[in-house]
């Protein structure tokens, strides 16, 4: 999972013109708003009404999952730990708990993602943060940080609406969140209750198991707001989200998905640059050193999202011939710099392979010296 996150993290767009098309939106997406997004990249691929607020149904709650997720991630609430339940028979998805029973994080979590239960979720945030109001908070502190303009009244999120650009924008933070994909992802799980009862969990979301590439993320539906989705897929180390709000039935959910995710693997392919300590520049020379060369290095792994039709992309290299030392693995010494259609595109530091050290002022003069009498020789 962590190397998937760092290629997540590590893969970019080349600015085209995409974003809100209009009547010349180039998918037959037939829903009331939609978006499309790539990771790392702050504005939208396609999207539809993308900024208009609208009700989500039970996505109301993946802010309250995702900030649980995230506390899971940095170690403050342990899977093992056992919780006390206060909050059963809480309406919509439910893990069937029983007022009164103890349960640890771990089966809470796995029903608080899988099928996004209303009791699980409760129970977490008032175990693992002290009561549901300091939850509250934390989860607004969540939305903050993401730039999702919302303010929640409950935990659940009764009552409030999000844009599908505010989904995507959740949906980007739940990609990177290890516990959330590592459920999000799963169709069918159990949990055993205290005495052995257990309750089976079937994830809603078909694209997991019908769209290939596809891990999560999370769906909801309700009668009068419509179907709702955030789905992820990753194909070729690139990653795309896709928010659709009120489809009118779940198949038009998924065929509105997958018809983005099929427009943006049809449209785009991935071009490395760079890998993390790959040898960009070998034997470059260096004067003054313990070495006549070092090789320069990326200490990134880096990748363009291009139009198929883009053409070739270039490299110059924009490093002093020579260096001089001393040279240290930590200090950047040039850049590679990549152009396509003679514009620059994407710059990727470079670093000497290995330090370099610089020679005493004796041999200094010696290595003068001996260039000197070699020349007018």
């Amino acid at each position: 999972m962590r190397r998937f996150l760092s290629v997540l993290l590590t893969v970019f767009i080349l600015l085209m013109p995409l974003g809100t098309w209009g009547d010349q939106d180039p998918v037959s997406v037939n829903v009331p708003a939609y978006c499309l997004s790539l990771p790392g990249r702050e504005e939208p691929m396609l999207d539809k009404k993308g900024s208009e607020a609208m009700a989500v149904a039970g996505l109301r709650k993946l802010p309250a999952v995702l900030t649980l997720c995230r506390a899971f991630d940095k170690g403050l609430i342990s899977e093992s730990t056992g919780m006390q339940v206060h909050a059963a028979s809480i309406p919509g998805p439910t893990a069937f708990l029983e007022s009164g029973e103890r349960i640890d994080a771990g089966s809470l979590l796995m029903a608080a993602v899988m099928i996004s239960a209303g009791d699980a979720i409760v129970t977490l945030g008032e175990n693992a943060f002290g009561s549901e109001s300091v939850f509250l908070n934390n989860i607004q502190v969540t939305l903050k940080e993401l730039g999702v303009d919302r303010v929640l009244t409950d935990c659940l999120g009764t009552g409030v609406a999000f844009s599908a650009r505010d989904l995507c924008a959740l949906g980007t933070a739940a990609v990177k969140s290890e516990h959330f994909c590592r459920w999000s992802g799963q169709y069918m799980e159990h949990i055993v209750h205290a005495g052995g009862r257990e309750t089976e969990l079937v994830n809603a979301n078909r694209m997991i198991r019908s769209y290939s590439g596809c891990f999560g993320l999370m769906t909801g539906s309700q009668k009068e707001e419509g179907y709702t989705g955030v789905f992820a897929v990753k194909r070729q180390e690139v990653v795309y989200v896709a928010a659709i709000i009120g489809a009118k039935s779940s198949e038009a959910r998924f065929a509105a998905a997958g018809a983005l995710f099929d427009y943006a693997f049809a449209t785009f392919q991935p071009v490395r640059i760079t890998g993390a300590q790959e040898v960009v520049a070998p034997d470059w020379p260096v004067l003054y050193g313990d070495r006549d060369a070092v090789d320069l290095v990326a200490h990134e792994d880096a990748s363009l999202l291009l139009a198929k039709q883009a053409g070739k992309v270039d490299r110059r290299l924009d490093v002093p011939d020579p260096l001089i030392a001393p040279l240290f693995t930590e200090d950047p010494v040039g850049n590679a710099v990549f152009t396509l259609g003679g514009e620059e595109v994407y710059t990727v530091a470079l670093y000497p392979a290995t330090d370099v050290i610089s020679h005493s002022l004796l041999d200094l003069l010696k290595r003068i010296g001996a260039d000197y009498l070699r020349r007018a020789g």
